[in-house]
């Protein structure tokens, strides 16, 4: 009956042994997406470069609006001495150019989301290339985005490392700021 109550009890360890084993094996870091998004020189100009353009469609946005109020403040101080005919035509031509500019709005803010996405998207599929690297190099079986840990050492946390080795790989060039050539003079 002992030996019985012996094989049991091994067969029993046996499992747990292994998958003590197995666990001892893995080695599992996390690297904070949005942090190195930040800190990347390269993230950093595309962000840069999508302000600018940000910028310049704000810009045109203002102005095709300030023209609007300016035209529609005219129409409401010329409307009560217009023919009824003119005053629904202007009316509508106005309504019609409030339309176009809530719609230049949506694709001008459409233009932008596929901007930032043309500009990140190399980005993050170079990240993920290099952090498929530090893994395979340092032994990880499994890396995981910060944004879905409750709580990890930051012993396991690989940002610093992606970002350092991002940047080594991915030299940024300086924007030019060499004066642009002064346009030669008419004699």
């Amino acid at each position: 009956m002992s030996s019985r109550r012996l094989v049991v009890a091994l067969a029993a360890l046996i499992p747990l042994t292994f998958s003590a084993a197995a666990h001892a094996q893995s080695k599992i870091g996390y690297v904070n997406f949005q942090k190195a998004l930040a800190e990347l020189d390269e993230a950093k100009a595309a962000r840069t470069r999508l302000e600018g353009v940000k910028e310049q469609k704000q810009k045109d946005l203002d102005k095709a609006q300030d023209q609007l109020k300016k035209d529609k403040d005219t129409f409401d101080k010329q409307a009560p001495t217009m023919a009824e005919a003119a005053r629904n035509e202007k009316a509508e031509a106005l309504q019609k150019r409030f339309i176009d500019l809530q719609q230049n709005f949506e694709k001008g803010r459409a233009e932008l989301a596929q901007k930032e996405n043309e500009e990140f998207q190399p980005i993050v599929t170079k990240m993920r290339g290099i952090i498929t690297s530090i893994a395979q190099k340092e032994g990880f079986t499994m890396v995981f985005d910060a944004g879905g840990i409750a709580y990890a050492p930051d012993s396991l946390d690989l940002t610093a490392q992606l970002v350092r080795t991002y940047n080594e790989q991915n030299k940024v060039k300086a924007p030019s700021t060499a004066p642009a050539a002064a346009p030669a003079k008419k004699k």
